[in-house]
Formats: structure tokens, sequence, C-alpha cells
């Protein structure tokens, strides 16, 4: 008899098949759990049911709370207008999980001054430190740090999560983000150079040009820096005077010579090392003397707000000074002026004064004495020596 040979199944699909029925005899008929979106997913893996757990996984599931970083210094601290004076930035941070997980807290980081946000992140550790940083312009430096959970962040959850094929995993409808939405941001300004300041509008003097002679008691000088944004800080022999960018007066000032002082400090807290000075003389105010024969008129353009004239003879005031060699006088000069004489003390002779001019010129400055002469301590006398002739003097600078 002839006999047809049966084919023989491979044993690996008869070995599939025996396993697939005994897994069906052992356990009870189920469907792959549903994919969830929960808080209480930490794995992105569901946890296998039934009495074999790692025999049927679970499907996926979407960790919906990724981690969150918390930017905790800036060393060194900006300022409260936000800069700092040095070319070195460190940033300390630290992350936490807001649910139970516990997988590993990554880092991410920009740091940039460019209008332009840049696109890429660069992974980063706690402290980091930016050296080398150029003075801040028109655009700040941006910090930016956020922290992601370096397990899930591996994981697309809307993928299958098993390879067997006869025992599926189902797929989580969704992959939310595993990197935090929202970075911290710090906002940074650098400024290492210190501003430079400037005095302009001081007085010139053609008698002394290096110590010049006010013709006021409020000078008004204009006041400058390389910075824009600076506050400035007036001294005037030690006293504190208010003062800012532009036209600044200095009201008020007390007879003799002093030095303005105009320094300057920038938003980051740089300090002028080198000051800008300008030294000068102020005149004193001549005061009304006793008697009648001088009396006084105000003027807004005279020296300290008056003068005093006189028509009479022998009119006479004098000012006291100390160890004087330079006198000069702040008066009006005149075709029709007056005669005015004066002498220093130990000089038993008089002076003329040359108070006649071409026209009429108020606040002239006429030189009695120069810087080459003799000096003097004590009283310096004056009188006029004529009738009926105006002479009006303002303030006398004495030095």
């Amino acid at each position: 008899m002839t006999r047809t040979p049966r084919l023989r199944r491979p044993a690996t699909v008869t070995a599939a098949v025996s396993a697939a029925a005994l897994l069906g005899a052992l356990l009870p008929v189920t469907f792959a759990p549903a994919a969830v979106a929960a808080n209480g997913c930490l794995t992105e893996v569901e946890t296998g049911a039934g009495p074999i757990p790692f025999l049927q996984p679970g499907g996926r599931c979407d960790d919906q709370v990724p981690p969150e970083a918390t930017l905790e210094s800036i060393t060194p601290a900006p300022n409260a207008a936000g800069y700092i004076a040095s070319d070195s930035l460190t940033f300390t941070f630290s992350g936490t999980h807001l649910d139970e997980d516990e997988d590993v807290i990554g880092y991410e980081c920009q740091f940039y001054s460019t209008a332009a946000e840049p696109t890429s992140w660069t992974s980063c550790t706690s402290p980091v430190t930016y050296d080398d940083l150029a003075d801040t312009t028109s655009v700040p430096y941006t910090f930016k740090v956020r922290a992601f959970d370096a397990a899930d962040r591996q994981i697309d959850a809307t993928d299958d999560p098993s390879t067997n094929p006869f025992i599926p995993g189902s797929p989580a409808d969704t992959d939310l983000p595993d990197v935090q939405q929202t970075p911290e941001v710090a906002v940074v300004k650098v400024d290492t150079r210190a501003p430079q300041s400037y005095i302009f509008n001081t007085p010139y003097d053609a008698e002394t040009p290096e110590l010049p002679m006010l013709t006021t008691d409020s000078p008004t000088f204009r006041l400058a820096a390389s910075e824009g944004n600076v506050s400035y800080t007036c001294l005037i022999e030690d006293e504190v005077f208010p003062c800012s960018n532009g036209n600044t007066t200095f009201p008020d000032l007390s007879a003799g010579t002093k030095t303005l002082s105009v320094g300057t400090t920038d938003p980051a807290g740089n300090v002028d090392p080198d000051p800008a000075t300008t030294e000068f003389t102020v005149p004193a105010d001549i005061e009304l003397p006793k008697g009648r024969k001088w009396k006084e008129s105000t003027s807004r353009k005279a020296f300290g707000g008056s003068y005093i004239e006189t028509t009479q003879f022998n009119a006479r005031f004098s000012v006291r000074g100390t160890n004087v060699r330079e006198v000069r006088l702040i008066c009006t000069t005149r075709p029709d002026v007056g005669i005015l004489k004066y002498k220093t003390p130990g000089n038993p002779n008089w002076a003329k004064a040359k108070l006649k001019s071409k026209t009429i010129e108020r606040q002239a400055v006429v030189v009695l004495r120069n810087a080459s002469s003799k000096s003097f301590t004590g009283k310096m006398k004056f009188k006029t020596w004529s009738r009926g002739k105006p002479v009006a003097v303002d303030a006398i600078m004495m030095r």
C-alpha cells in the first residue's frame, strides 16, 4: 500500500500555539487596559493586570505633570535697576517634581543677548557660569532654565508598549510634554565701565586763566558724562550741592576761592574714579556803608541782587582782607563817571580807580592790584573824590 506522507508543523509554530493555548487556559479572557492620562501616571507605562502581570504588560499612559526648575540665585546679584558691574554671571537653580514622580530631573538652559530668541537649548547643570561678557548695549542678557523628566522624555506615550504581537499593549492617546513649558527667566544688564564726568561753561578770565574770577555768586555750569542715565554728585569745598545733567546753577556761594568737584555713578554702580573739577574765585558783595552818602539799589543783574551808588563827595567804604595781593572791583563804568580812590594798609598814597569808559557798562571788572603786587592784611579803604557824578560799585574780589 502506498502511504501519503503528512507535513509537519515547524516546532516554533507548535510551541507558539501551545503557549497561547496554555495562556488561554490559565487566564480569563480580558481586554488590554485603556490608555489613561492622569496625574497618577508616573512612569508612562501602566502596571500590568492579572495574576501574572509580567506576562501581561500594561498599556502606555501619559505623565501630565513635568518637573519644574526654580532659579535660586544670581551671582553677583543685580541691583534694583537690573545691572551688574561684572563680566561674569553665575546662575544657581534646582528642580522638583510636583507629583510623586521619582525620575531623574534634567535641565536645559539658554543664555543670549540678541533681540531674536534662540530656538535651541543646551544641556546644563547647576550652577552654570558665563564669563567674558561684553557690556550691555540696547539688548540685555537673558537666561532661561527649564526642567525635564529624563526618563519620560525618552518615551513616546503613543507608541505600542509591547513588541509581542500575541500580547499587545495599548498606547496612550497623547504624549504631553515631559519638559517644563514655562521656563524660569532672568534678565540682567552688564556694565563694567565707569563713567567719566565733564564740566563745561567754565568762566573765562584773561587776567588769570588758571584761576578765573566769577562775576556772580550763583554760577551755572553745564554738566555731562560719558554715559547716559547717570547720577551726579557735586561738591564745593566739601559741601554737597544738588546737580544733574545739563545746566546746573550753584546758588548763593560765599566769597572766596572754591573748587567744584563733579562725580557720576552709572546705573550699575560704577563710580567715576577721577571726578571733574574746576577752580574759581567768588567775589564778596559790598555792603551798604553807614551814613547817608551811599544808597543801595536792587537789580536782578547785580552781583548778589544789589549795588551801592552815590554822587556825593568823600563817600567812603572799606573792605578787610588777609594776605591779599589781587584786588578787582565789579562796578559800573561810564563816560560821566565820578572819581573813586583807594589805598591799602600801610600805604599813605591814594590811587585812582579807572572807571571811565566810552559807554555805560554794568558789571565791568576793574583791576586795582594784580597777583604780583605786595600782599597786605587789613582794611582797604575807598572814597569818592568828585561831586555830582555817579559812582556805582557792586562787589570786590580780594585774594
